[in-house]
């Protein structure tokens, strides 16, 4: 979610592969392109670049639909916010299984990922009405039932602005409200190794947990994932993907 400068793409990727890929992953979707479409993202985004290049590796695999509490948030009935919500895959991920769009609200900093999913799934005049951009949250108290944090805590390394992440999801959420999400942690007893290209907070699960509670959620629950190597010199043998879930007291 944090502004930040362009990064490269991992050693043996390229901006021309990853298109590819996504493309053809996005097309099982249902999704049509023009004729010489893929040589016009190419031009673009050679030209603009993409400012996190990871997030194009993983467009057309959303995470949302495999966290353990995504059944009942399918099920909930009130107003859920993507808070960091990137791309948007997920917020394609509950229109596909049925959630309501007009209690779906997608919040970011910038335009740049959000584009890159219009780009790439060519839905922008139907979904672009849910997502809110802006360099302050601008959502008032008690707003949301439900508030989605995808891979966001692990890229927001200053103490501080995690401090006031924390504080902005549990304001907007009503009591009773759930927080619920994911962020690469450490394996447990695992010390964190030095990564040039990896993200500036990886946390354990006490380190995780401790967050959360001090932030004025209840104690949550997490559920420690595999972590999917993205390129072969990933150094991440000590990560692991940590989904949580927690309340705001009622």
């Amino acid at each position: 979610m944090p502004e930040t400068k362009l990064l490269r793409f991992p050693p043996g990727k390229s901006l021309t592969e990853e298109l590819c890929i996504v493309m053809k992953r996005i097309e099982a979707y249902g999704v049509v392109y023009p004729a010489r479409y893929y040589r016009t993202l190419v031009e673009k985004y050679t030209r603009e670049g993409v400012l996190y290049p990871h997030i194009l590796m993983i467009i057309g695999e959303p995470r949302i639909n495999n966290h353990f509490f995504y059944s009942r948030a399918l099920k909930g009935t009130g107003r859920l916010l993507d808070y960091g919500c990137g791309t948007g895959d997920n917020v394609r991920q509950l229109i596909r299984d049925g959630f309501p769009r007009e209690r779906i609200t997608a919040f970011d900093l910038n335009w740049t990922s959000i584009n890159l999913g219009f780009d790439l799934y060519r839905d922008q005049e139907e979904i672009h009405d849910l997502f809110i951009v802006s360099g302050t949250f601008t959502f008032g108290p008690a707003e949301f039932d439900m508030v989605y944090s995808a891979s966001v805590f692990h890229v927001i390394g200053d103490d501080e602005e995690f401090g006031n992440y924390l504080a902005n999801a549990w304001s907007a959420l009503k009591p009773g409200g759930i927080l619920f999400g994911s962020t690469l942690g450490l394996v447990e007893g695992a010390v964190r190794s030095p990564d040039e290209r990896g993200p500036p907070r990886v946390m354990s699960r006490e380190q995780l947990t401790s967050r959360l509670t001090g932030a004025g959620f209840t104690r949550p629950k997490i559920v420690q994932r595999y972590h999917v190597l993205h390129y072969v010199a990933d150094k991440s043998d000590n990560r692991c993907v940590f989904e949580f879930c927690t309340k705001k007291p009622a």
